[in-house]
């Protein structure tokens, strides 16, 4: 069901982020000791979360997390020294990534992961929901362009221009949109 991406230079830390994680029912909990395999591991396998523990070996971390961030669609949580938490939180300020204090408590780090993957999933479907709006005023703008054209040369009012597209399409059984696209492409030519 879902995935994560450890990414931590220990590997003993590696392993106990892995044994709070396995009673998850994660699909897949894989893991990168630096910065620079985490980003090579991301681009080859789409994870649902990572998990920071800062600092890494080629850099703190809090970058490699605004990076990844800002090119996948991937929940974020950063776990960082309690003296740190404050200016991380501020530096992440701008992102929905989640910091975590430790020695982390591990009740906290589930309660973070299934409020991060929940985020997660609820955001994805207003992505999907907001480029399906898109589509349809892309439609009903070339439905609407369509329509202009019928207007402009056969001398249609509005009603009559939309009876016809609709007409057409249910005749045609083909979407209004590739109507007014066919009329659009016609009357081009002809200018």
């Amino acid at each position: 069901m879902s995935s994560v991406l450890l990414v931590c230079k220990q590997n003993d830390v590696i392993r106990v982020l892995a044994d709070v994680l396995r009673p998850m029912n994660f699909q897949l909990i894989d893991s990168a000791t630096s910065a620079g395999e985490g980003r090579r591991r991301l681009q080859e396998i789409e994870y649902d979360l990572v998990i920071v523990n800062t600092p890494l070996g080629d850099e703190f971390g809090t970058d490699f997390a605004i990076d990844i961030m800002d090119k996948f669609m991937v929940g974020v949580i950063l776990i960082v020294k309690s003296d740190s938490v404050s200016s991380v939180e501020e530096k992440m300020m701008d992102t929905a990534a989640f910091v975590v204090p430790k020695p982390f408590n591990r009740q906290l780090l589930v309660q973070n992961v299934r409020f991060v993957l929940q985020s997660r999933d609820k955001f994805q479907r207003l992505q999907k929901k907001n480029t399906e709006l898109k589509a349809k005023i892309e439609d009903i703008g070339i439905v609407y362009r369509g329509k202009l054209f019928l207007m402009g040369y056969l001398d249609m009012t509005e009603d009559e221009a939309h009876r016809y597209i609709q007409k057409k399409a249910m005749d045609m059984r083909i979407s209004p949109r590739k109507v007014a696209e066919q009329i659009i492409d016609t009357y081009s030519k002809k200018k």
